[in-house]
Protein backbone atom coordinates (compact mmCIF):
# COMPACT_ATOMS: atom_id res chain seq x y z
CA UNK A 1 0.00 0.00 0.00
CA UNK A 2 1.60 3.25 -1.30
CA UNK A 3 1.45 6.62 1.12
CA UNK A 4 0.00 8.13 -1.34
CA UNK A 5 -3.26 6.11 -1.54
CA UNK A 6 -3.64 6.40 2.63
CA UNK A 7 -3.24 9.74 2.06
CA UNK A 8 -6.10 10.08 -0.18
CA UNK A 9 -8.33 8.45 2.14
CA UNK A 10 -7.48 11.01 4.88
CA UNK A 11 -8.16 13.97 2.44
CA UNK A 12 -11.54 12.39 1.56
CA UNK A 13 -12.15 11.60 5.21
CA UNK A 14 -11.16 15.32 6.00
CA UNK A 15 -13.74 16.51 2.94
CA UNK A 16 -16.76 14.30 4.07
CA UNK A 17 -16.10 16.07 8.08
CA UNK A 18 -16.30 19.52 6.57
CA UNK A 19 -19.60 18.64 4.76
CA UNK A 20 -20.61 17.28 8.47
CA UNK A 21 -20.83 13.65 7.43
CA UNK A 22 -19.14 12.06 10.79
CA UNK A 23 -19.91 8.24 9.73
CA UNK A 24 -18.74 8.91 6.09
CA UNK A 25 -15.09 10.02 7.13
CA UNK A 26 -15.09 7.75 10.20
CA UNK A 27 -15.13 4.59 7.66
CA UNK A 28 -12.74 6.02 5.06
CA UNK A 29 -10.18 6.13 8.11
CA UNK A 30 -10.93 2.82 8.79
CA UNK A 31 -10.76 1.49 5.53
CA UNK A 32 -7.37 3.42 5.51
CA UNK A 33 -6.43 1.20 8.58
CA UNK A 34 -7.38 -2.12 6.96
CA UNK A 35 -4.87 -1.21 4.84
CA UNK A 36 -2.29 -0.03 7.16
CA UNK A 37 -3.01 -0.66 10.66
CA UNK A 38 -0.21 1.40 12.08
CA UNK A 39 -1.20 4.53 10.02
CA UNK A 40 -0.76 7.42 12.52
CA UNK A 41 -2.68 9.90 10.25
CA UNK A 42 -5.54 7.78 10.39
CA UNK A 43 -5.57 7.19 13.86
CA UNK A 44 -5.13 10.80 15.25
CA UNK A 45 -7.92 11.93 12.88
CA UNK A 46 -10.29 8.95 14.51
CA UNK A 47 -8.98 10.12 17.89
CA UNK A 48 -10.08 13.58 17.05
CA UNK A 49 -13.17 12.79 15.81
CA UNK A 50 -14.14 10.56 18.82
CA UNK A 51 -13.07 13.45 21.34
CA UNK A 52 -14.79 16.52 19.77
CA UNK A 53 -17.79 14.67 17.51
CA UNK A 54 -18.42 11.64 18.46
CA UNK A 55 -17.36 11.96 22.19
CA UNK A 56 -16.13 8.01 23.44
CA UNK A 57 -12.88 9.54 25.57
CA UNK A 58 -12.01 5.45 25.15
CA UNK A 59 -11.75 5.24 21.87
CA UNK A 60 -10.19 8.76 21.44
CA UNK A 61 -7.60 7.81 23.69
CA UNK A 62 -7.05 4.97 22.31
CA UNK A 63 -6.39 6.15 18.57
CA UNK A 64 -4.19 9.05 20.09
CA UNK A 65 -2.43 6.55 21.70
CA UNK A 66 -1.28 4.57 18.84
CA UNK A 67 -0.81 7.69 16.48
CA UNK A 68 1.45 8.64 18.99
CA UNK A 69 3.02 5.63 19.05
CA UNK A 70 3.45 4.77 15.27
CA UNK A 71 4.87 8.17 14.90
CA UNK A 72 5.87 9.98 17.81
CA UNK A 73 7.23 13.32 15.70
CA UNK A 74 3.68 13.49 14.30
CA UNK A 75 2.60 17.09 16.11
CA UNK A 76 -1.07 16.53 15.43
CA UNK A 77 -2.26 14.08 18.10
CA UNK A 78 0.17 15.60 21.03
CA UNK A 79 -2.67 18.74 20.96
CA UNK A 80 -5.85 16.30 20.62
CA UNK A 81 -3.96 14.23 23.68
CA UNK A 82 -3.59 17.05 25.72
CA UNK A 83 -7.47 18.14 25.47
CA UNK A 84 -8.65 14.59 26.01
CA UNK A 85 -5.93 14.43 29.13
CA UNK A 86 -7.18 17.76 30.92
CA UNK A 87 -10.98 16.84 29.78
CA UNK A 88 -10.47 13.61 31.77
CA UNK A 89 -8.31 15.39 34.85
CA UNK A 90 -5.20 13.23 34.38
CA UNK A 91 -2.70 15.90 35.45
CA UNK A 92 0.34 13.95 35.91
CA UNK A 93 -0.36 11.95 32.14
CA UNK A 94 -0.89 15.76 31.00
CA UNK A 95 2.31 17.26 32.00
CA UNK A 96 3.86 14.69 31.11
CA UNK A 97 2.82 14.81 27.82
CA UNK A 98 3.47 18.16 27.03
CA UNK A 99 6.67 18.50 29.11
CA UNK A 100 7.67 15.66 25.60
CA UNK A 101 5.58 17.53 23.09
CA UNK A 102 8.23 20.68 24.14
CA UNK A 103 10.54 18.52 21.99
CA UNK A 104 8.60 17.79 18.71
CA UNK A 105 8.35 19.84 15.33
CA UNK A 106 5.59 21.39 14.76
CA UNK A 107 3.61 21.82 18.11
CA UNK A 108 3.94 25.42 18.76
CA UNK A 109 5.34 26.52 22.26
CA UNK A 110 2.75 28.76 22.42
CA UNK A 111 0.15 25.81 22.52
CA UNK A 112 2.62 23.85 25.25
CA UNK A 113 2.73 27.10 27.48
CA UNK A 114 -1.03 27.79 27.28
CA UNK A 115 -1.95 24.01 28.15
CA UNK A 116 0.68 24.09 30.94
CA UNK A 117 -0.87 27.58 32.47
CA UNK A 118 -4.46 25.74 31.88
CA UNK A 119 -3.24 22.60 34.04
CA UNK A 120 -1.63 24.55 37.05
CA UNK A 121 -4.60 26.99 37.24
CA UNK A 122 -6.84 23.59 37.72
CA UNK A 123 -4.43 22.61 40.37
CA UNK A 124 -4.53 25.55 42.03
CA UNK A 125 -0.86 26.65 41.17
CA UNK A 126 -2.05 30.29 40.20
CA UNK A 127 1.81 31.97 40.36
CA UNK A 128 3.18 28.96 38.14
CA UNK A 129 0.23 29.30 36.02
CA UNK A 130 0.28 32.89 35.19
CA UNK A 131 4.13 32.42 34.45
CA UNK A 132 3.35 29.90 32.12
CA UNK A 133 0.74 31.96 30.57
CA UNK A 134 2.92 34.66 29.67
CA UNK A 135 5.40 32.32 28.05
CA UNK A 136 2.82 31.38 25.87
CA UNK A 137 2.15 34.89 25.13
CA UNK A 138 6.08 35.61 24.27
CA UNK A 139 5.98 32.53 21.57
CA UNK A 140 3.04 33.23 19.64
CA UNK A 141 2.41 35.61 17.07
CA UNK A 142 -1.24 35.78 16.50
CA UNK A 143 -3.33 39.09 18.45
CA UNK A 144 -6.31 36.63 18.81
CA UNK A 145 -4.08 33.95 20.59
CA UNK A 146 -2.63 36.79 22.59
CA UNK A 147 -6.27 38.28 23.48
CA UNK A 148 -7.13 34.48 24.76
CA UNK A 149 -3.97 33.96 26.67
CA UNK A 150 -4.71 37.98 28.24
CA UNK A 151 -7.95 36.36 29.21
CA UNK A 152 -6.49 33.49 31.13
CA UNK A 153 -4.06 35.44 32.92
CA UNK A 154 -6.98 37.80 34.15
CA UNK A 155 -9.16 35.03 35.35
CA UNK A 156 -6.05 33.27 37.26
CA UNK A 157 -5.19 36.34 39.27
CA UNK A 158 -8.36 36.59 39.95
CA UNK A 159 -8.62 33.36 41.61
CA UNK A 160 -5.37 34.14 42.86
CA UNK A 161 -6.56 37.19 44.65
CA UNK A 162 -9.96 35.20 46.13
CA UNK A 163 -7.58 33.26 48.31
CA UNK A 164 -7.14 35.83 50.34
CA UNK A 165 -10.69 36.45 51.31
Amino acid sequence: MTVRVLQQYVFDAEKAFERQEWLEGKDLLHEALEMEPVYAKAHNHLGWLHLYYIVDFKLAEMHLKLALKYAPDYHAPYMHMAQLLFDMGKWQKLEQLLNKAMHVAGVQRSFIYNDLGRLYEVQGEYSKAIDHYKLAARHTLDNQEIDGIRGNIKRTRKKRWMLFW
